[in-house]
């Protein structure tokens, strides 16, 4: 999963930036997508379909997802 010649995507990981565990985040950078258009994603799967299907799913993705690595400057 990932590329691995310095750049590119690197791997699947929860952000240390984001709002609420850092999944939406995660999965924005990693498919190269606006933040703000997964927010709205999974806001959206939450109204549709109630708290349980998304609100577990985004549960199990956040015990599940390694966090970012950590920036070294």
């Amino acid at each position: 999963m990932g590329y691995s010649y310095g750049y590119g995507r690197t791997g699947l990981y929860r952000s240390r930036d984001g709002v609420l565990f850092g999944v939406c985040r995660g999965l924005a950078e990693y498919f190269d997508i606006s933040v703000f258009w997964t927010r709205v994603i999974v806001l959206v799967g939450f109204i549709i379909t109630g708290i349980f299907p998304v609100g577990v799913g985004y549960i199990l993705a956040a015990l599940l997802m390694k966090p970012g690595p950590r920036n070294r400057y």
